[in-house]
């Protein structure tokens, strides 16, 4: 290429050079790229252009000048291996003289030059080197980035640099003695860090080193020099970067130090780096050179280390237990440099670092012992074959961290203690103390106050127990050599108490070893417990495991875990027992698992199950005097108190086992003994413990029933006579009286299960005697709740006791029920039914009345009146349970309703045990008399609570009636009374009582049915309306209830009908919606089939229904109330609306539910639809009022209301057909009415504006004749929103036409006929509603309908000179749509609608242009449609009279003349078609440019024109880009689509393109920025793609004059965009 070619691309690359600081970051990053995207196709040129900018402006502003440097390092980066030396020589020069062309530190500029530098040294790195070097010179301190830039050449090429390095150290160390500046001293450290660095990287390779014949001794005497100035000098300097810089080349420089050397430098070396941790508080450099220096003076085995490690190994130490701060990366960075150094010197040093780091674990601190840790359980890993003849030390120096209370210590221990378990650690002696500790942290209680005062944010109690389990089991199960460690010594921790928070882990691991031995034939699974005396014996373990395995989910989930060990150590605890617990053990195992899954548990079961276990366990050893050896290991007092004093569950379980142990036993003095020691160790406040006592005494009376009484007895008086002083079994401790209440509350408990479990012939003959005796005084004035439950518990078991069932009789008389029935009921009274039950209290009172009302003889009148009124009183107004976590100690939400429902149980089983004790209809009716304030009560939980205990009684009572005389019979007045209070619940919104309402009304019908012996197919038919129940729907309701009301119209007498109908109008306005729905429909099937019979009765129903509609609340029962206001209503048809027409707006309900409830018959609500719309249309729109000096419409009342009764009316889907029948009537009365509502002002601003109601009015039309598709046509534009306001709403009405023509077309010709007529409305809004209609209709109905589109554009040519402007627009705009009929027939009305058109354009009263781009779209649209001929002598005159408007600043008027311009292209074959090819040519840029502009009307516009005029500009491919690309609503993307076809138009039309060039050139100059930018990028890309032998045909120097210019642009957007143009002008 010619020079002027290139000197033009150099021009724009240093113009794009100069301009590359613009003040606009976007911009200044295209201006980089687009230089670098010049300089990857031209690197050598850009390269000297920044090269000769940078030389030519020396005064360059400094930013100027690093982006300038930046670019040529990015440049060169990319070509780094095609860059010749002669430019590598010149950019290195250059870079240099950037580099010191200051004195001073200018670190961004300098950084640039030295970065240009660096890359260059990646092929150049002698040049570069020996530039640098000439900036150097000897004796002379060097610039501060000279040295900087030397050391990164370095270490970025090694190979080449290292050799050449001991010279520069020759010049290097004379000046640093020289050197006081600190930033200097800086950079001369670091330059020496660098090249030690480098050399030690380059002798990494010994083969490169050998080859190269370079070796750390030729550097040593150098480096060591240096070092000396570093140390001895620098190292002292006051600035914290300065020695950090140093330290860090120290760090490097010792491994390059002799041997001799470094060691004679030890003693002042290592401390002066540590003193340097005073001066820091970012360490990390000084970890690690202190790391490095460790390390290489072990290497070199320096002989001062052993004597420096003394004084060097407290600051590391100290060092160490800095806190690391996790989230930050040099903390731990300095951290783990740390630990290295430990490890570092324990490879030279092992025993002295272990000593030390064990004499620090004496020192009890946590912030020292766990960074101690931490450090020892690296070496553990890291140095295992250094430490091998220390383990026995380690293991016995780590013992004094046993009794230490820390967390954070245990943590890091137990991860000691694992580091040392997987190398050996654990076999040797005193490793045994480690799996103790490790058990110890397993029993660990989290809820142990002094626990919790350990805990913190980091580690809970909690957290490290569980890792100590996790540690325990793995030790056990996955270090092999751990076994003989752990086998038997891990059973020593079965029984002790402090191990008991363990006892499932433990258990755990012994049967893993333990299964593992007894499969493998192990003989070390069988146990020498005689020679291994720590061990527990056998007697002492079986007992542990057996009384922990009774609550096998307490010590989370110990259950299965004790369990499995107990059949593991099997043969080691009786050979009698191996079958057993082989056999028995795993079915337990499986039971619990089953019934954890299932959710299912029950704990008496499961104690049951033990409880068997074990008696069978006695069974098969059969042995007295073993069983007196088992039986005083459960019996020792102190170890049961020891053990178990904190467990009552397990000691309850304890004493029941006893219990079971005694009931073998014959020894009786073994069996006195053993019960001292049950009341001498149980703690009366448990009643778990009380529980269990009990029981084991129940158990222990069935053999021994005498020396039990004996011995209750005795307690009973001794605790009695020494009250407040010590008793025999306080162990010296003064007794409280609610100590000795609860005392007395187990002795009266342990009464009820001596009473229960002794012999029947032995226990009723000692009852009043031994038992009543004792216990009567101690029922009164009991203020303890756990002492009332526990009395109640004991009269329940001896009423149990006492049943004929239990003592196989029905002789015995039970003389003292009466005292105990009082006793109770008073109990039940004291109970609160003011909050939600947190007791057992009632239940277990309900339950004892109930046992003790089964007993002889029966309840007197008085008794059982007290007994129901007092239970019920005490159970029904009950709160809902709810969780009270304000209290302390208070129930769960779960356990309140359980306690909830078992109260309830028991209230029905009680109940029906009165019922069942006098079985007549006289005693149910006295039940019924206390039920029936409950089943009215407003509150659900009572309703439901005493209609589900009257269907008990009901189904008790059916279930007897059969088998009993007639006498029996409920009554006719008390089924009629019953039956209406049940129906309103028969409907009642809780399942439960509807279902329990109807059964109960089924059940009463089905007792008088019973009695007669006949069977009513009715009633039986009941059934199915209770399984119906379940569906809660209204509907469903709805027809459950009037199925039950034709039963009840069968069954009624007519002298209960008025009573009935009285008690159901009440009911209409029950608190509960269904249940006065339901009695609403009731009501009205009365009214239907017994009608006749409340004839006299209607004017009073009439009145009744009206008052309550008022008061009705729910929508159900209303509507079922207004259907009888329906029929009165439908006789006065003119009178109701013209009343309801006049009632002022906004309505009540109760009136819109007036209105809606006509649309229930066909006839009359068509005939409401008539006189409706036929109002609206007749009557005045508005009214006209001044006010001030403007005319303001004011709303009229009837029009309004007729809108807001049709959208009433319209909600309702029954009409439907009506309204559809009456569909061009609805749709052209309401677009009138949205017409003249727009403006209107409210005269009452609490009702919604007439625009509103006329909008809803719509809506609801439409939605009610299913014209889905027109309102999601009128959603999609956002129609809705155009139709409020006045200046809008014609917009709207384009969309309803539209969607009127294309989906009901049926309906186009009427409703054209019903507005027709309002074209001479005297109502502007009127006639711009019917025109806007009408003009978008003809172009829907095109030539569909040809006779309906001329007779309405004879109604638009009517109008064309209304008055009103917007009339005027859219008769033009409906003129112009007559295109749409097409073919001939637009040719017929063509010069009539032309005309009107150009008409159109030059009315004068048209400011907006708003006529004129109409008349433009008109033409545009006709002239798709005519003959070439027709516009022929037009089209020159109208192509240019639309030019101007193609830069109107309307975007609506220029994308009209775009479209106008493309519909001309069909006249561009005829005889036009040279003159209009040259109007496209004309116009073709302006068309390129906005197809990217602001308003994508425009965009749109000229895609369109393009696409038509593309087949007109001979170049297939252009044309097919245009029909690809070019599609209406896509998004474009313009930089590439402008790319791609300036690649087209240099080849298709090169002839064409120099005018192209200089029409986008004019654009520059546009006022819309955005224009101006794609003006350049459209010029650039024609340049771009321009074929380099066509290049000389353009005018490329007053193009390229003016994209330089337009670097000046004050829109970044175009400075980008002409980056972007120039940098694809590299071949200029």
């Amino acid at each position: 290429m010619a020079q002027v070619g290139r000197s033009q691309m150099e021009g724009i690359v240093e113009a794009l050079v100069g301009a590359a600081n613009d003040k606009d970051e976007g911009t200044q990053t295209a201006l980089c790229k687009a230089i670098v995207d010049i300089g990857i196709k031209k690197h050598v040129a850009v390269i000297k252009i920044c090269l000769n900018y940078l030389t030519k402006y020396t005064k360059l502003p400094k930013g100027h000048r690093i982006i300038v440097l930046n670019l040529m390092e990015r440049v060169t980066k990319e070509h780094i291996h095609s860059i010749s030396e002669s430019l590598a020589n010149e950019m290195v020069t250059l870079g240099s003289a950037e580099l010191t062309a200051v004195q001073d530190v200018v670190p961004d500029w300098q950084e640039a030059a030295s970065k240009l530098l660096i890359t260059l040294g990646l092929r150049y790195a002698k040049l570069v080197f020996q530039e640098l070097i000439t900036k150097f010179q000897p004796g002379v301190i060097p610039h501060y980035f000279v040295l900087q830039t030397l050391g990164l050449l370095a270490t970025t090429n090694v190979v080449e640099i290292v050799p050449l390095l001991k010279p520069v150290l020759g010049r290097v160390l004379p000046l640093m003695g020289a050197v006081k500046l600190d930033n200097v001293q800086w950079v001369f450290a670091n330059v020496i860090a660098r090249f030690c660095e480098a050399i030690i990287d380059f002798l990494a390779d010994e083969q490169r080193a050998r080859g190269a014949n370079i070796s750390a001794e030729q550097f040593s005497g150098e480096v060591f020099s240096a070092y000396e100035q570093l140390f001895n000098v620098w190292l002292q300097s006051k600035e914290a970067k300065v020695r950090i810089a140093v330290v860090d080349a120290i760090g490097f420089a010792v491994h390059l130090c002799a041997a001799d050397a470094l060691n004679e430098q030890l003693p002042k070396l290592i401390p002066g780096v540590v003193q340097l941790f005073k001066k820091h508080t970012e360490q990390y450099h000084i970890s690690q050179c202190l790391g490095m220096i460790v390390d290489a003076a072990c290497i070199k085995k320096c002989s001062n280390m052993a004597v420096i490690l003394d004084t060097l190994l407290p600051v590391l130490h100290q060092h160490a237990c800095i806190p690391v701060n996790m989230a930050n990366p040099v903390s731990m960075k300095d951290h783990n440099e740390s630990l290295r150094c430990f490890a570092a010197a324990t490879k030279g040093y092992n025993e002295k670092i272990v000593s030390f780091l064990l004499s620090k674990l004496e020192v009890a601190q946590e912030k020292s012992r766990v960074p101690t840790l931490d450090i020892i359980k690296h070496l553990i890993n890291s140095c295992s074959t250094e430490l091998g003849d220390k383990k026995p030390m380690i293991v016995n120096g780590l013992k004094i961290l046993l009794p230490d209370p820390s967390l954070r210590v245990r943590r890091i221990f137990e991860q000691t203690i694992i580091a040392m378990a997987h190398h050996g650690y654990l076999a040797l002696e005193g490793g045994s103390v480690m799996v103790e500790y490790i058990a110890k942290q397993c029993a660990l209680d989290p809820d142990d106050k002094a626990m919790a005062k350990l805990a913190n944010e980091e580690l809970t109690p909690t957290a490290l127990r569980d890792m100590s389990d996790s540690v325990l089991v793995l030790v056990t199960t996955t270090i092999e050599h751990m076994e003989p460690v752990l086998w038997p010594y891990l059973i020593e921790f079965l029984t002790p108490v402090e191990y008991t928070g363990a006892l499932g882990v433990v258990c755990k691991c012994v049967s893993s070893i333990g299964f593992k031995k007894r499969k493998a034939g192990d003989e070390e699974c069988k146990l020498n417990f005689t020679e291994q005396v720590n061990l527990p014996k056998p007697n002492d373990l079986l007992a542990r495991l057996f009384i922990m395995s009774g609550f096998p989910h307490n010590g989370r989930n110990r259950g299965e875990q004790v369990l499995n060990c107990l059949q593991a150590l099997g043969p080691n605890l009786h050979e009698d027992v191996v079958t057993l617990f082989d056999t028995a053990v795993p079915r337990l195992v499986s039971y619990l698992t089953e019934q954890d899954e299932k959710g299912t548990w029950d704990q008496k079961l499961w104690e049951d199950r033990i409880l068997k276990l074990l008696s069978r366990t006695l069974d098969d050893i059969n042995k007295e005097e073993w069983l007196l050896e088992f039986g005083n290991v459960f019996g020792n007092a102190e170890q049961v108190v020891a053990k178990y004093g904190n467990l009552p569950d397990e000691k309850g379980f304890l004493y029941k086992c006893m219990g079971v142990i005694l009931r073998k036993a014959t020894h009786k003095q073994f069996v006195q003994n053993h019960l001292d020691m049950m009341f001498a160790t149980i703690k009366h406040t448990s009643q778990v413990e009380r529980d269990g006592c009990a029981a084991g005494i129940g158990y222990a009376s069935s053999s021994h029933v005498d020396i039990v009484l004996t011995k209750l007895e005795m307690v009973l008086k001794d605790e009695t006579n020494k009250k407040g002083k010590g008793g025999f079994f306080s162990f010296g401790k003064d007794k409280s009286d609610a100590d000795v209440e609860r005392l007395k509350a187990t002795v009266m408990l342990c009464y009820g299960y001596v009473c229960y479990n002794s012999p029947a012939n032995l226990i009723t003959s000692r009852m009043e005697t031994n038992v009543m005796r004792n216990i009567n005084p101690h029922f009164t004035k009991v203020k303890d709740t756990v002492v009332k439950q526990n009395l109640i518990r004991t009269i329940n078991i001896i009423g149990k006791s006492l049943h004929p069932e239990h003592l196989k009789s029905t002789e015995y008389i039970f003389t003292g029920r009466g005292d105990l029935l009082n006793h109770l009921l008073e109990y039940v009274r004291q109970e609160s039914v003011n909050a939600p039950i947190s007791t057992e209290t009632r239940a277990l009172a309900i339950t004892a009345l109930n046992t003790l009302v089964m007993l002889a003889p029966k309840l007197t009148d008085a008794e059982q009146f007290d007994v129901i009124k007092v239970t019920m009183d005490s159970i029904f107004p009950l709160p809902v349970p709810v969780a009270d976590s304000k209290k302390k100690d208070a129930v769960s939400l779960e356990e309140s309703t359980a306690l909830m429902n078992s109260a309830t149980t028991e209230l029905h089983s009680l109940l029906i045990t009165v019922l069942n004790r006098e079985f007549s209809s006289s005693n149910l009716e006295s039940i019924y008399k206390h039920l029936e304030p409950w089943i009215l009560s407003e509150n659900g939980l009572e309703r439901e609570r005493a209609i589900c205990c009257y269907l008990e009684l009901l189904c008790t009572y059916l279930a007897q009636v059969d088998q009993n005389e007639p006498s029996r019979v409920i009554g006719v007045q008390f089924m009629g009374q019953m039956v209406g209070e049940l129906i309103p619940r028969c409907s009642d919104p809780v399942l439960k009582i509807r279902q329990t309402s109807i059964e109960s009304v089924q059940i009463l019908l089905k007792v008088t049915t019973c009695t007669t012996g006949t069977t009513d197919q009715f009633v039986e038919a009941i059934t199915l309306l209770r399984d119906r129940a379940e569906k809660d729907e209204p509907n469903a309701l709805y027809s459950l209830v009037n199925d039950m009301s034709k039963v009840l119209c069968k069954k009624l007498p007519n002298d209960n009908l008025w009573p009935l109908v009285t008690v159901l109008l009440e009911g209409l306005l029950d608190k509960q919606p269904h249940s006065s729905s339901g009695a609403c429909v009731v009501l009205n099937n009365i009214i239907k089939l017994r009608g006749p019979t409340l004839s006299e009765k209607i004017p009073d129903l009439i009145n009744g229904i009206y008052e309550k509609l008022k008061s009705i609340t729910n929508p159900q029962t209303k509507t079922g109330t207004l259907r009888c206001m329906r029929a009165i209503t439908s006789q006065f048809l003119s009178a109701s609306m013209t009343h309801l027409l006049d009632i002022p707006l906004p309505w009540d309900t109760e009136i819109m539910a007036i209105w809606q409830v006509h649309t229930g018959e066909p006839v009359l609500i068509k005939q409401v639809f008539v006189h409706l719309l036929d109002t609206l249309f007749h009557c005045v729109a508005y009214q006209e009022k001044m006010k001030g000096n403007k005319p303001v419409r004011i709303e009229t009342p009837v029009p309004k209301a007729v809108t807001q009764a049709l959208i009433l009316l319209c909600q309702m889907e029954e009409v439907q057909p009506i309204v559809t029948e009456l569909f061009s009537k609805f749709l052209a009365t309401l677009l009138l009415r949205i017409g003249a509502s727009t403006n209107i002002e409210s005269s009452n601003p609490k009702t919604q504006t007439c625009i509103a109601l006329a909008l809803e009015a719509f809506k609801q039309f439409l939605t009610l004749t299913k014209s889905e598709i027109l309102l999601k046509t009128l959603d999609l534009y956002s129609a809705w929103s155009l139709l409020e306001k006045e200046d809008t709403f014609p917009h709207g009405i384009l969309h309803v036409a539209r969607g009127l023509a294309e989906n009901y077309p049926q309906e186009v010709k009427p409703t054209v006929d019903a507005l027709s007529n309002s074209l001479m409305s005297l109502y502007d809004c009127h006639r711009i509603t019917v025109v806007s209609l009408f003009s978008e209709l003809i172009c829907v109905i095109g030539n569909s309908n040809f006779a309906l589109a001329e007779q309405i554009m004879n109604y638009l040519l009517g109008r064309q000179v209304d008055s009103n402007y917007m009339v005027r627009i859219y008769c033009i705009r409906g003129l112009g749509n007559m295109a749409s009929i097409g073919g001939d027939q637009v040719s017929r009305f063509s010069t009539t609608v032309l005309s009107a058109m150009l008409a159109g354009m030059d009315d004068k009263e048209d400011p907006e242009d708003l006529i004129t781009m109409e008349a433009m779209s008109g033409l545009a649209k006709i002239f798709d449609q005519i003959e070439e001929g027709h516009v022929r002598p037009i089209l020159i005159n109208i192509a240019l009279r639309i030019r101007p408007c193609f830069e109107k600043p309307t975007p609506s008027v220029r994308a009209a003349a775009y479209t106008l311009f493309g519909s001309l292209s069909r006249f561009g074959n005829g005889p036009s078609q040279i003159p209009f090819l040259e109007q496209i040519q004309t116009n073709f840029v302006s068309l390129l440019l906005h197809l990217n502009e602001t308003d994508p009307i425009v965009i749109d516009a000229c895609k369109g024109a393009l696409r038509k005029v593309g087949p007109l500009i001979k170049s297939a491919k252009v044309n097919n880009m245009f029909q690809k690309h070019l599609t209406a609503g896509e998004a474009l993307l313009y930089p590439d689509f402008l790319n791609d076809l300036c690649k087209l138009i240099v080849v298709d039309f090169i002839d064409r393109v120099n005018f192209y060039l200089m029409t986008g050139v004019g654009f520059f100059k546009s006022a819309v920025p955005e224009i101006r930018s794609n003006a350049v990028l459209f010029v650039g890309y024609l340049l771009g793609n321009m074929p380099t032998e066509n290049a000389p045909v353009i005018s490329k120097e007053h193009i390229c004059e003016a994209l330089i210019f337009l670097l000046k642009d004050p829109s970044p957007l175009v400075r980008s965009s002409c980056a972007e143009a120039m940098s694809l002008l590299y071949d200029y």
